[in-house]
Formats: C-alpha cells, sequence, structure tokens
C-alpha cells in the first residue's frame, strides 16, 4: 500500500504506542552486548517516529524506560541513561524548529535520574509546550499504577471531593494528546507491563514476535493493516 493511500485512510490510528522489547535478545543472538542491542534500538525508535509523522499520524508514545527498569544491572541502567540523554540531545537539535512536542511521561524530579537528564527534559517540555502538529510522548521513568497514584493524589491536593472521568485525565502526563488507538510490543512478550493502564483502556494491542531492532517499516504496515481490519466497537454491537 502506497504511503499516500494510507496516509488518507480514514481507518488509521491517530495515536500510536510502540513498547520497544528485546533489545538486549537482538544482541545477544548476535553476540553482542546488550548495550550494542540498545543503540540499534534507539536508531530504530528514530526511524519509525519518523515515518508515523509521515503516515499522518498525529501522536506516538514510546516506552523508553519504566520504574521497574531500575533493577537491571548498574551497568546497563548506566548506559541506558546516557543513550536517553543522547536521544533528549537529538530531539532538541532534529524538532526545535518543526511543530512538535515533546511530552516526557514519567517522574521528572525523581533523583535517581541523572540531574542533566532531568534538566533537558523539563527544558524540552516548556521549550515545545505551545506546540501541536505532532507529539512524541516519551515515557521515562514511567509506571503506569504510579501515574494514577499522582493523578489522585493531586487531585485531592485541589480539594476535590466528586471527580468526573474527564477531571481525572486532565492529571494524566497525555492529557493534551488523543486517545491511544494502537499499541505495538515487540519480541512476542504478551504482558502490558504498568504501561499506560488507563490510556489502553481501548486501544488495540499486537504482539509481533520479532525484536525491536529488528522490526522493519515493513513489518509496521503490517501492523497497521492488521489494525485498519479490527472492528472497535468500544462496548457497543456494530455489523
Amino acid at each position: 500500500m502506497k504511503l499516500e493511500k494510507l496516509k488518507n485512510d480514514p481507518r488509521m490510528p491517530k495515536h500510536v504506542a510502540l513498547i520497544i522489547d528485546g533489545n538486549g535478545r537482538w544482541a545477544k543472538k548476535r553476540g553482542l552486548p546488550r548495550s550494542a542491542g540498545h543503540e540499534a534500538g534507539a536508531r530504530n525508535v528514530e526511524t519509525h517516529v519518523r515515518y508515523l509523522r509521515d503516515l499522518g499520524i498525529k501522536n506516538v508514545s514510546i516506552y523508553a524506560f519504566s520504574t521497574e527498569n531500575w533493577n537491571r544491572p548498574e551497568k546497563e541502567v548506566t548506559f541506558l541513561m546516557e543513550e536517553l540523554e543522547r536521544w533528549l540531545d537529538r530531539y532538541k537539535e532534529e524538532y526545535s524548529k518543526e511543530d512538535v512536542r515533546i511530552i516526557i511521561s514519567g517522574d521528572m524530579n525523581d533523583e535517581k535520574l541523572p540531574l542533566s537528564i532531568r534538566e533537558k527534559a523539563h527544558k524540552l517540555m516548556n521549550d515545545t509546550k505551545d506546540k501541536s502538529g505532532f507529539i512524541i510522548n516519551m515515557c521515562l521513568n514511567y509506571g503506569g499504577r504510579q501515574e494514577i497514584i499522582k493523578a489522585v493524589n493531586e487531585l485531592i491536593e485541589n480539594g476535590s471531593k466528586n471527580v468526573s472521568m474527564q477531571d481525572f485525565e486532565k492529571h494524566l502526563y497525555t492529557a493534551d494528546m488523543l486517545p491511544l488507538d494502537f499499541v505495538i510490543r515487540t519480541s512476542g512478550e504478551m504482558r502490558t507491563s504498568n504501561f499506560l493502564p488507563w490510556q489502553t483502556t481501548y486501544s488495540e494491542w499486537l504482539f509481533p514476535k520479532k525484536t525491536w531492532p529488528a522490526f522493519t517499516k515493513k513489518d509496521l504496515i503490517k501492523a497497521l493493516r492488521a489494525f485498519m481490519k479490527r472492528n472497535r466497537r468500544f462496548g457497543a454491537i456494530k455489523g
């Protein structure tokens, strides 16, 4: 299916999320260190984000580093922090003059994060906050349960007593984003892993077996076609 035809198809999702799983396994299979897998995975994120934007997708969310990932070996966590900082630098340079907003979902005040990452994340979000053409949501130091507790505590602090779903959603990291239509988790793992639990309530999921660094544009198109064939009923009965 040609790019323009796919781009103009009304069945296309508007918000796609990527759980980029399998970087370490990809590297191990090739006799490489896990860091090589994370480097390859980071390059693939950039490739797919640009391609999704070309396809007319409005919002992209990426599960980059969860609150549970702190349990990984210290050497690997250090490398991931360095890679994430490089990502922040690249995105600032690449998108600073374009209509692209960067949202970081996760606790950016956590002192476990290097100060340089916290500072760059806050600055990148602030510098792009008025842009809306395309939104990249990087889930960094993110936990879904923690996000819900954060929203509840903010509502309590504001003196809220009777809260609607709309009120609650205003306190989520994704408050300014479109509903999440489609989640792709690579490497064949069939778990949600504390990823955007509120936002994915009505999302479609796909669990391709390929590891993330091996997931190509052709695989992405195949995934999008699979989404477009699904009958999204949202609890109703449709023909």
